[in-house]
């Protein structure tokens, strides 16, 4: 009970901390939504799937173990399909690149993933009238046997990346059956 007190107080404080810089973003999201003539709508849900995605790794820094649970796809897919393919490769770049930068791996898979997040993002938005379950499903599949290989033609240990890669397609099977219709439905 004290630990989740403790924690809801820390959020708290984190926000009275912040209040201008948070009010701050919203101005600008909110002067980019009349400049760019871009609902107010889209403007929030772009930078909120952004830090979701971002922040899913997290968990890497305290968990070392070949498990993949993560909302990049979710989000880049979800985002393509809402928004198009400009804005679904703007949440997996940046996503994929920020949620390394939080786990500390930037190394030279970066280049790899962020190329094939950006061609999922672009089949997404032009696949975008299938349903999003089974385009979800399908690009992830796609994601993850691309990935797969690359890891593999590059020395990557197979030990690892089955239950890595496995990991992260039943994840997303399980967000794209149960999340993403109703995601998809509340952004646009």
């Amino acid at each position: 009970m004290y630990a989740k007190h403790s924690k809801l107080a820390a959020a708290g404080d984190f926000i009275r901390g912040n209040v201008k810089k948070i009010a701050a973003a919203m101005a600008v999201l909110l002067i980019f939504s009349l400049v760019f003539n871009v609902s107010v709508k889209t403007v929030f849900a772009i930078p909120l799937l952004i830090l979701a995605a971002s922040f899913s790794t997290f968990y890497f820094n305290y968990f070392n173990a070949p498990i993949n649970f993560e909302l990049v796809k979710l989000a880049t897919i979800v985002a393509a399909v809402a928004y198009g393919p400009a804005q679904g490769l703007a949440v997996g770049l940046a996503s994929t690149f920020f949620g390394k930068v939080l786990i500390g791996r930037v190394d030279e898979k970066l280049p790899l993933s962020m190329l094939t997040i950006s061609i999922i993002a672009v089949a997404a938005a032009v696949f975008s009238g299938s349903g999003i379950t089974a385009l979800g499903i399908t690009l992830v599949l796609a994601y993850n046997v691309t990935m797969f290989s690359l890891s593999l033609l590059t020395g990557g240990d197979l030990a690892w990346n089955i239950p890595y890669e496995a990991t992260n397609f039943a994840f997303n099977v399980f967000l794209f059956m149960k999340v993403a219709p109703l995601l998809l439905q509340v952004i646009t």
